[in-house]
């Protein structure tokens, strides 16, 4: 997939750090409940990628979950996404549609909110 910020897995390591390297860049995973924004409610604004902070979830589509951080709703801008998924071993890998970066999983049915999609 092409996405318009192209950087070198070097370039990325080296703004990222290893950890935020590890899980935006290698598809990792964040220990449960040690998000930097996992108790973070803000009233107004958006949460950004991390790689690139391109605009992906307003704070409204946010709720609470079981350690990791949970959003509902994607961020859209002259109706364009800003999320996008990919197929992963019989699940949907979410990533920014910016730069790439992976965001974690959206999983559908659940009952958290009306929406019944939890990413």
């Amino acid at each position: 997939m092409q996405f318009p910020v192209q950087k070198s897995a070097d370039e990325w390591r080296a703004q990222l750090g290893l950890q935020k390297f590890q899980i935006l860049r290698k598809s990792g995973t964040q220990a449960p409940g040690t998000g930097d924004y996992d108790k973070v409610f803000p009233k107004t604004g958006f949460f950004g990628c991390g790689g690139c902070e391109h605009p992906l979830y307003s704070v409204e589509s946010k709720f609470p979950d079981n350690g990791w951080v949970a959003f509902d709703k994607c961020f859209y801008s002259n109706d364009v996404c800003h999320v996008g998924v990919k197929p992963d071993y019989g699940s949907l890998e979410v990533l920014c549609n910016n730069c790439g970066g992976h965001l974690g999983h959206v999983f559908y049915g659940e009952n958290h909110t009306s929406t019944r999609e939890r990413h």
